[in-house]
């Protein structure tokens, strides 16, 4: 009899109260495995940016704890924050290079790694996410598509087991969400676990194994995306015409 899998990560009974008195995580437990595609998906202010700043110990919870192979996050921010990688909503402000090479370059050089070893994981960053040619163009000359795919070239050169993006196809036109889009397949086919945040269930559902609904700082479904897909417009998510097969804008749809 084969054993489950040990999950890569857990959130146990999570509780997050601002100052203000407003609890914007009532409770939250869940568990994600490495190789997973998940999307999450919920109203505004459902908890899903701020459960996201938990996974790798960005902020803490008022109680409860966050697992990262068994062992809590803040007891390690550095590997945390290594093997857990974020991409926010607004790329800007996770671009902090003079330049594309430099940007990529930053977080490897915070490991203190050889020089070798740095070059190869930019290169190998740049590549793919299709940034090679880029790399002395300066940030604040990119298109919007092009500053998202180099805050996640930033991240994945850390090489993290688990990359959580935050609404990614924001702003972006077809051809940027499609290119994007790629990136995230090829990196989850290589075996990235990914969280994917969005509202946009018709540009990126087909590829998720995983559907996880947030309401009001709770996870109120967690299943197949086919098993939940007829339930998120009483949660105020549209739904997507037609079968989850066809949410999807990767290029090879068009």
């Amino acid at each position: 009899m084969r054993e489950a899998p040990l999950p890569l990560l857990q959130v146990r009974e999570i509780f997050h109260r601002f100052r203000d008195g407003f609890l914007a995580l009532d409770g939250v437990s869940l568990e994600l495995y490495r190789g997973e595609f998940v999307v999450l998906a919920g109203p505004n202010g459902s908890g899903k940016t701020v459960l996201m700043r938990h996974l790798n110990g960005l902020i803490g919870p008022s109680s409860g704890g966050v697992l990262l192979d068994g062992v809590a996050v803040g007891e390690d921010l550095p590997r945390s924050r290594r093997r857990v990688g974020l991409v926010f909503q607004d790329a800007d402000s996770q671009i902090v290079g003079q330049s594309v090479v430099r940007d990529v370059a930053f977080g490897p050089e915070n490991l203190r790694l050889p020089r070798d070893e740095v070059e190869l994981r930019v290169r190998e960053a740049l590549e793919a996410t299709g940034l090679i040619g880029f790399d002395q163009r300066r940030p604040h000359t990119l298109s919007g598509g092009e500053k998202r795919r180099l805050a996640v070239a930033g991240v994945i050169a850390m090489r993290p087991d688990l990359l959580v993006l935050d609404e990614p196809f924001t702003g972006l036109d077809w051809p940027g969400c499609a290119a994007l889009l790629e990136i995230l397949i090829h990196l989850n086919r290589a075996g990235t676990a990914l969280v994917v945040i969005t509202h946009d269930l018709e540009k990126v559902l087909a590829h998720a194994g995983r559907l996880i609904l947030m309401s009001r700082g709770r996870i109120v479904g967690d299943d197949t995306p086919e098993a939940l897909i007829d339930g998120v417009e009483a949660l105020g998510i549209r739904r997507p015409r037609g079968p989850v097969s066809a949410m999807s804008w990767r290029r090879e749809r068009a």
